[in-house]
Protein backbone atom coordinates (compact mmCIF):
# COMPACT_ATOMS: atom_id res chain seq x y z
CA UNK A 1 0.00 0.00 0.00
CA UNK A 2 1.47 3.35 -1.07
CA UNK A 3 1.88 5.15 2.09
CA UNK A 4 1.36 9.08 1.11
CA UNK A 5 -2.05 10.34 1.37
CA UNK A 6 -3.03 7.75 4.02
CA UNK A 7 -4.20 7.47 7.45
CA UNK A 8 -2.72 5.27 9.88
CA UNK A 9 -3.40 4.80 13.93
CA UNK A 10 -0.10 3.52 15.72
CA UNK A 11 -0.53 2.42 18.98
CA UNK A 12 2.28 2.70 21.74
CA UNK A 13 3.17 6.21 19.78
CA UNK A 14 4.49 8.21 22.78
CA UNK A 15 8.16 6.44 22.19
CA UNK A 16 10.94 3.82 20.79
CA UNK A 17 9.69 2.12 17.75
CA UNK A 18 5.64 3.78 18.16
CA UNK A 19 7.45 6.86 17.68
CA UNK A 20 10.11 5.94 15.01
CA UNK A 21 7.11 4.55 13.57
CA UNK A 22 5.32 7.64 13.12
CA UNK A 23 7.88 10.07 12.05
CA UNK A 24 8.50 7.67 9.30
CA UNK A 25 5.35 7.21 8.17
CA UNK A 26 4.90 11.26 8.13
CA UNK A 27 7.87 11.08 5.99
CA UNK A 28 6.51 8.94 3.47
CA UNK A 29 3.81 11.44 3.19
CA UNK A 30 1.29 10.09 5.23
CA UNK A 31 -1.96 12.41 5.37
CA UNK A 32 -3.02 11.78 8.82
CA UNK A 33 -1.75 9.95 12.05
CA UNK A 34 -3.90 9.00 14.92
CA UNK A 35 -1.74 8.38 18.03
CA UNK A 36 -2.87 6.37 20.91
CA UNK A 37 -0.94 5.23 24.22
CA UNK A 38 -1.43 6.47 28.32
CA UNK A 39 1.72 8.54 28.23
CA UNK A 40 0.61 12.08 27.64
CA UNK A 41 3.89 13.88 27.58
CA UNK A 42 5.30 11.46 24.80
CA UNK A 43 2.38 11.32 22.72
CA UNK A 44 2.93 15.78 22.57
CA UNK A 45 6.58 15.15 21.42
CA UNK A 46 6.03 12.27 19.00
CA UNK A 47 3.25 14.83 17.53
CA UNK A 48 5.42 17.83 17.77
CA UNK A 49 7.72 15.44 14.96
CA UNK A 50 5.18 14.81 13.02
CA UNK A 51 3.53 17.89 12.37
CA UNK A 52 7.73 19.07 11.45
CA UNK A 53 7.20 16.41 8.63
CA UNK A 54 3.68 18.27 7.36
CA UNK A 55 1.34 15.47 8.54
CA UNK A 56 -1.83 16.18 10.12
CA UNK A 57 -2.06 14.31 13.52
CA UNK A 58 -4.28 13.34 16.24
CA UNK A 59 -3.30 11.98 20.10
CA UNK A 60 -5.07 9.80 22.35
CA UNK A 61 -5.40 8.82 25.70
CA UNK A 62 -6.37 5.10 25.69
CA UNK A 63 -5.95 2.23 28.38
CA UNK A 64 -5.68 -0.72 25.76
CA UNK A 65 -6.19 -2.62 28.88
CA UNK A 66 -9.97 -1.54 28.97
CA UNK A 67 -10.86 -3.91 26.22
CA UNK A 68 -14.60 -2.23 25.62
CA UNK A 69 -13.02 1.16 26.12
CA UNK A 70 -10.39 0.12 23.43
CA UNK A 71 -13.16 -1.79 20.50
CA UNK A 72 -15.50 1.61 21.14
CA UNK A 73 -13.18 4.19 20.50
CA UNK A 74 -11.37 2.61 17.19
CA UNK A 75 -15.24 2.26 16.36
CA UNK A 76 -15.91 5.45 16.45
CA UNK A 77 -13.14 6.75 14.94
CA UNK A 78 -12.43 8.64 11.25
CA UNK A 79 -11.96 6.36 7.91
CA UNK A 80 -8.18 4.69 8.15
CA UNK A 81 -6.37 2.71 6.16
CA UNK A 82 -3.25 1.72 8.63
CA UNK A 83 -3.11 -0.05 11.54
CA UNK A 84 0.21 -0.41 13.86
CA UNK A 85 -0.79 -2.15 16.72
CA UNK A 86 2.35 -1.65 18.55
CA UNK A 87 2.15 -1.10 22.22
CA UNK A 88 3.19 -3.81 24.30
CA UNK A 89 4.47 -4.26 27.72
CA UNK A 90 6.51 -6.35 30.05
CA UNK A 91 6.37 -7.86 33.34
CA UNK A 92 8.69 -6.03 35.32
CA UNK A 93 9.28 -7.15 39.15
CA UNK A 94 7.75 -9.53 40.33
CA UNK A 95 8.79 -12.23 37.37
CA UNK A 96 6.62 -15.33 36.99
CA UNK A 97 5.66 -17.20 39.09
CA UNK A 98 5.55 -14.50 41.48
CA UNK A 99 3.76 -12.27 39.26
CA UNK A 100 0.29 -11.31 40.81
CA UNK A 101 -2.89 -12.25 38.75
CA UNK A 102 -3.64 -8.75 37.78
CA UNK A 103 -0.17 -8.22 36.24
CA UNK A 104 -1.21 -11.34 34.66
CA UNK A 105 -4.42 -10.48 32.98
CA UNK A 106 -3.12 -6.83 32.26
CA UNK A 107 -0.22 -8.39 30.30
CA UNK A 108 -1.97 -11.13 27.78
CA UNK A 109 -4.78 -8.15 27.82
CA UNK A 110 -2.13 -5.57 26.25
CA UNK A 111 0.40 -7.63 24.62
CA UNK A 112 -2.21 -9.99 22.85
CA UNK A 113 -6.17 -9.57 23.31
CA UNK A 114 -5.93 -5.53 22.45
CA UNK A 115 -4.43 -6.85 19.54
CA UNK A 116 -7.09 -9.15 18.63
CA UNK A 117 -9.59 -6.63 19.39
CA UNK A 118 -8.08 -3.96 17.52
CA UNK A 119 -7.27 -6.01 14.18
CA UNK A 120 -10.98 -7.16 14.47
CA UNK A 121 -12.22 -3.61 14.36
CA UNK A 122 -10.05 -2.40 11.81
CA UNK A 123 -10.75 -5.28 9.66
CA UNK A 124 -14.19 -4.61 9.53
CA UNK A 125 -14.05 -1.02 8.27
CA UNK A 126 -10.95 -1.11 6.12
CA UNK A 127 -12.56 -3.79 4.46
CA UNK A 128 -15.90 -1.65 3.96
CA UNK A 129 -13.68 1.06 2.30
CA UNK A 130 -11.82 -1.46 -0.41
CA UNK A 131 -8.66 -2.98 2.36
CA UNK A 132 -5.97 -1.48 4.16
CA UNK A 133 -2.90 -3.19 6.37
CA UNK A 134 -2.08 -3.89 9.86
CA UNK A 135 0.89 -4.18 11.01
CA UNK A 136 1.55 -6.10 14.66
CA UNK A 137 4.61 -5.90 17.21
CA UNK A 138 5.89 -9.13 17.51
CA UNK A 139 9.28 -10.10 19.20
CA UNK A 140 12.34 -12.10 18.07
CA UNK A 141 11.79 -13.68 21.05
CA UNK A 142 9.07 -16.02 19.33
CA UNK A 143 12.39 -17.57 17.22
CA UNK A 144 13.87 -18.93 20.04
CA UNK A 145 13.90 -20.85 22.76
CA UNK A 146 13.35 -18.88 25.78
CA UNK A 147 13.11 -15.88 27.28
CA UNK A 148 13.41 -14.62 30.77
CA UNK A 149 10.33 -12.73 30.69
CA UNK A 150 8.20 -15.41 30.77
CA UNK A 151 4.79 -13.33 30.17
CA UNK A 152 6.10 -11.30 27.49
CA UNK A 153 7.47 -14.39 25.52
CA UNK A 154 4.20 -16.40 26.37
CA UNK A 155 1.92 -13.17 24.81
CA UNK A 156 4.30 -12.84 21.88
CA UNK A 157 3.66 -16.25 21.07
CA UNK A 158 0.39 -15.60 21.06
CA UNK A 159 0.53 -12.49 18.65
CA UNK A 160 2.83 -14.43 16.65
CA UNK A 161 0.35 -17.32 15.78
CA UNK A 162 -2.78 -14.94 15.61
CA UNK A 163 -0.84 -12.34 12.68
CA UNK A 164 -0.19 -15.99 10.81
CA UNK A 165 -3.70 -16.88 11.26
CA UNK A 166 -5.15 -13.87 9.95
CA UNK A 167 -3.47 -14.85 6.57
CA UNK A 168 -6.74 -15.72 4.40
CA UNK A 169 -8.15 -11.69 5.53
CA UNK A 170 -5.66 -10.82 2.42
CA UNK A 171 -7.80 -12.64 0.00
CA UNK A 172 -11.32 -12.07 1.98
CA UNK A 173 -11.41 -8.77 3.05
CA UNK A 174 -8.67 -6.67 0.85
CA UNK A 175 -6.38 -6.73 4.41
CA UNK A 176 -3.15 -7.53 4.51
CA UNK A 177 -1.88 -8.32 8.55
CA UNK A 178 2.12 -8.88 8.79
CA UNK A 179 4.14 -8.50 11.83
CA UNK A 180 7.65 -6.93 12.50
CA UNK A 181 9.70 -8.90 14.90
CA UNK A 182 12.17 -6.62 16.34
CA UNK A 183 15.58 -7.94 18.09
CA UNK A 184 17.04 -6.03 20.84
CA UNK A 185 15.83 -2.87 20.39
CA UNK A 186 17.04 0.85 22.39
CA UNK A 187 13.89 1.26 23.63
CA UNK A 188 12.17 2.45 26.94
CA UNK A 189 10.72 -0.80 27.97
CA UNK A 190 14.29 -2.51 28.34
CA UNK A 191 14.60 -0.50 31.17
CA UNK A 192 11.36 -1.18 32.51
CA UNK A 193 11.99 -5.18 32.94
CA UNK A 194 14.24 -4.40 36.05
CA UNK A 195 10.59 -2.55 37.69
CA UNK A 196 12.56 0.68 39.07
CA UNK A 197 13.66 2.37 35.58
CA UNK A 198 16.88 -0.19 35.50
CA UNK A 199 17.54 -3.11 32.96
CA UNK A 200 16.69 -6.41 35.01
CA UNK A 201 19.73 -8.54 36.21
CA UNK A 202 18.69 -11.52 34.08
CA UNK A 203 18.94 -9.03 31.31
CA UNK A 204 23.24 -8.79 31.63
CA UNK A 205 24.21 -11.46 29.15
CA UNK A 206 21.36 -10.19 26.54
CA UNK A 207 23.09 -6.80 26.60
CA UNK A 208 26.48 -7.93 26.48
CA UNK A 209 25.76 -10.41 23.83
CA UNK A 210 24.29 -8.54 21.80
CA UNK A 211 23.93 -5.43 19.48
CA UNK A 212 21.06 -2.83 19.80
CA UNK A 213 19.02 -1.72 17.07
CA UNK A 214 17.32 1.73 16.94
CA UNK A 215 13.85 2.17 16.56
CA UNK A 216 14.39 3.40 13.58
CA UNK A 217 15.91 -0.27 11.86
CA UNK A 218 12.31 -1.37 12.93
CA UNK A 219 10.44 1.71 11.78
CA UNK A 220 12.09 0.97 8.38
CA UNK A 221 11.10 -2.62 8.48
CA UNK A 222 7.12 -1.18 9.22
CA UNK A 223 7.12 1.00 6.28
CA UNK A 224 8.66 -2.05 4.23
CA UNK A 225 5.52 -4.09 5.29
CA UNK A 226 2.94 -1.73 4.93
CA UNK A 227 4.37 -0.98 1.03
CA UNK A 228 4.75 -4.16 -0.39
CA UNK A 229 1.27 -5.91 -1.61
CA UNK A 230 3.30 -8.62 -3.18
CA UNK A 231 3.41 -9.99 0.61
CA UNK A 232 0.90 -12.54 1.29
CA UNK A 233 -1.17 -12.29 4.33
CA UNK A 234 1.01 -13.61 7.65
CA UNK A 235 4.32 -12.41 6.79
CA UNK A 236 6.61 -11.25 8.80
CA UNK A 237 10.43 -9.74 9.34
CA UNK A 238 12.52 -9.85 12.28
CA UNK A 239 14.91 -7.52 12.17
CA UNK A 240 18.43 -7.87 14.09
CA UNK A 241 21.96 -6.15 14.97
CA UNK A 242 24.61 -8.31 13.69
CA UNK A 243 28.12 -7.53 13.44
CA UNK A 244 27.22 -4.19 13.17
CA UNK A 245 24.77 -4.08 10.13
CA UNK A 246 21.07 -4.55 9.92
CA UNK A 247 19.70 -8.06 8.94
CA UNK A 248 16.55 -8.75 8.30
CA UNK A 249 14.93 -12.67 8.17
CA UNK A 250 11.60 -12.66 6.18
CA UNK A 251 8.63 -15.61 7.05
CA UNK A 252 5.75 -16.60 5.54
CA UNK A 253 6.08 -15.62 1.69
Amino acid sequence: MQISGRTAVVTGGAAGIGRAASVALATRGAAKLVLVDVDCDGLAETARLVEAAKTAVETHVVDLADLAGLEAWLTGLPPYDILFNNAGIVAGVPQFPDTDAARVQTMVDINLTAVIVATQVAVRAMAARGGGVVINTVSTVVLGTGFSDVLYAATKAGAMMFTQSCASLKASHNVRVAGVLPGLTDTPILKKTGGDGEYAPWMAPILAGNAMCTPEDIAAAVVDLIEDDTLPGGAWVAVRKVDGAVVREWGGR
